[in-house]
């Protein structure tokens, strides 16, 4: 085997098609195409897998130890030898696919083998991570759900030119593009590594994009500030602190709203479907278990159809949101240190606001912004820092959710968030607070944070804020 190639820096473009009627039809021909490949290479990736866990040799392995030196090297060296034997590598399911594809003359006709390839490979990773005891299960894709279509290159079956997507040598759709779109016209300008045809459902019609996987990096309308800043994020709230400026505001607080009528539509959908189908539940109100016949009225299926747009522009919102929030910070900082929290833990405690809000998500995306415009991006444990129990004098005292307020023997009196942000910008390399750093700049600090209150309190009589400010 051949050296590894290096991975080039990739972004994406994602650019609407024009499409009627009839193109429609051809396009979701294709994805029913994909879709038959996608759970032929499932059922057979999930038929080697259960071959290979039902040998004694599997089960022997598994037992071995994963933090002896000769035990690992032996669960690697049995692990390969099972896998090559039954086949369940990618190579293999992808040579399978391809067998698929050239077995049927349906698929044949409208996929070509680099698409089929890629359709494999996602199918073998899917029940890669159930070997993997990453998933507890793979699912089938039903009848008529979309699957997307992806490249190998930009050279076969689905690729871009001139504004155009070609698809084989007969289908061919205009790519609508802002001319006066500066992003847009940077991405078009780098090399195209491959492409991917997708769908999405906006206002309960069909509409098709492809994406281009393009190599360098995005079009960028601000320079990377040069402060460090510090930054507190929980479940609804963000608090940012710098050396000139300090930030604390409702995280995703427009996603709040539409979260709201989201659930009046849940909870209309359920009652729809309750009255439609009283056969189906108990007395008590819970589904009865077993095989059950459905009745939907065009009433709920309009309900259902809302909910679903619903669902959409809540995600769409909460992505430009956190490109706003991140770029906004972006601005400001060239170094930026927060706590490294659990929101799998988070979710046990305040499961609907991380559910709608995804912090996680938008960690991951500051990071990897600031990362490749040459800036730092450093987490640190909760355990060994406890910012929000800890004062620069360096006493520490447990605080239940409910104060708000950092209120010490030495004097110091802040907003919490706001505080353990402060504090966030003086952890040491070593995980420890640098203590003497803060006390020596408190007293500059302490004045921007009380700009950021005064600020608040002078708006609060326009505006109502949540709990958590403990204004």
């Amino acid at each position: 085997m051949g050296a590894p190639k290096d991975r080039t820096p990739s972004f994406i473009a994602t650019i609407r098609l024009k499409t009627d009627k009839k193109a429609e039809k051809q396009l979701l021909v294709l994805s029913e195409c994909a879709r038959q490949l996608y759970n032929a290479c499932l059922g057979e990736s999930l038929k080697r897998l259960k071959a290979i866990q039902s040998t004694e040799l599997y089960k022997e392995t598994v037992q071995l130890s994963k933090t002896a030196e000769e035990e690992i090297e032996k669960r690697r060296a049995n692990f390969k030898y099972l896998n090559e034997t039954f086949g369940f590598t990618d190579y293999s399911i992808q040579s399978f696919g391809t067998k698929t594809k050239n077995d049927s003359k349906f698929i044949a006709e409208h996929l070509g083998t680099h698409i089929c390839q890629k359709i494999s490979t996602r199918a073998f990773k899917a029940v890669q991570k159930l070997a993997f005891k990453k998933a507890k299960k793979v699912w089938f894709k039903r009848k008529g759900e979309f699957v997307s279509l992806e490249g190998k290159n930009n050279k076969t079956f689905l690729t871009y030119a001139n504004g155009y997507l070609f698809i084989g040598k007969i289908l061919s759709f205009k790519c609508l593009i802002d001319p006066k779109d500066q992003w847009m016209q940077h991405a078009l300008k780098q090399r195209i590594k491959y492409c991917r045809l997708i769908k999405k459902e906006v206002k309960g019609k069909n509409r098709f994009y492809v994406q281009l996987i393009l190599e360098g990096h995005p079009y960028r309308k601000y320079q990377l500030g040069k402060e460090k800043v510090g930054l507190d994020i929980g479940p609804s709230t963000i608090a940012i602190v710098g050396e000139t400026k300090a930030e604390l505001k409702e995280f995703c607080e427009e996603v709040v709203y539409l979260d709201k009528e989201n659930r009046k539509l849940h909870r209309k959908l359920d009652r729809q479907r309750r009255a439609n189908n009283p056969n189906n539940y108990q007395s008590n109100g819970v589904v009865k278990k077993g095989k059950k016949k459905w009745t939907n009225s065009h009433r709920y299926i309009r309900t259902r159809s809302a909910y679903r747009e619903l669902e959409r522009k809540i995600k769409e919102v909460r992505k430009q949101l956190h490109g706003r929030d991140t770029n906004q910070i972006l601005q400001l900082a060239s170094s930026i240190h927060t706590e490294k929290l659990s929101y799998k833990a988070f979710q046990k405690m305040f499961g609907k606001s991380i559910g709608r809000k995804a912090p996680s998500m938008f960690l991951s995306m500051l990071k990897r912004k600031v990362q490749l415009q040459g800036g730092s991006f450093r987490e640190f444990p909760t355990y060994s820092t406890k910012l929000s129990q800890s004062c620069h004098c360096g006493a520490v005292k447990k605080k239940g959710l409910r104060e708000r307020w950092h209120n010490c023997a030495c004097g110091v009196e802040a907003q919490r968030d706001l505080y353990s942000a402060f504090l966030a910008r003086y952890v040491t390399t070593t995980n420890s607070l640098g203590i003497k750093q803060a006390k020596r700049e408190w007293d500059r600090f302490s004045t921007v944070l009380k700009e950021c209150i005064t600020k608040m309190k002078k708006i609060k009589p326009e505006k109502k804020y949540i709990s958590t400010f403990g204004l």
